[in-house]
């Protein structure tokens, strides 16, 4: 199954969390990942917020940083275009969407992908009125 996975579903695989089981059980069956131009800069945000909290070790952010970037290569991307923008623009208008949430729908819904996962209620609930399918992990 080719899935569009957003950051906070996809942070399960590398920091356990309330829903990483049933994630883990969901990844079983992916056999491509497709991610938003911005993944990297929001899991690098979760982990740094993580440090500060002091939820996460150093040694511990630096070695999910090394993990996350070799994962990173394989992954399918969404590039950023002016397709992307349009169409965040026009979920921002018709749901009143955060920046960055209306551009990880936009990128699962200009993907090529059979199921959108998410861990975000809010972006779940949209999703489903605009996609044939979406996951809620």
């Amino acid at each position: 199954m080719k899935a569009f996975i957003d950051t906070s579903a996809l942070i399960k695989k590398y920091i356990q969390e309330k829903g990483a089981a049933q994630f883990d059980v969901l990844l079983e069956r992916v056999s491509e990942i497709t991610v938003a131009p911005i993944y990297l800069l929001e899991i690098y945000s979760a982990l740094q917020r993580r440090l500060k909290e002091e939820t996460l070790t150093r040694e511990q952010a630096s070695w999910l940083k090394s993990e996350i970037k070799k994962d990173y290569n394989f992954f399918h991307k969404v590039i950023w275009n002016e397709n992307l923008e349009k169409k965040s623009l026009q979920l921002i208008e018709k749901y009143h969407l955060k920046t960055l949430d209306s551009i990880q729908l936009a990128a699962g819904c200009l993907s090529e992908t059979e199921v959108f996962m998410t861990s975000d209620r809010e972006l779940f609930d949209i999703a489903k009125r605009e996609l044939k399918t979406a996951s809620f992990v």
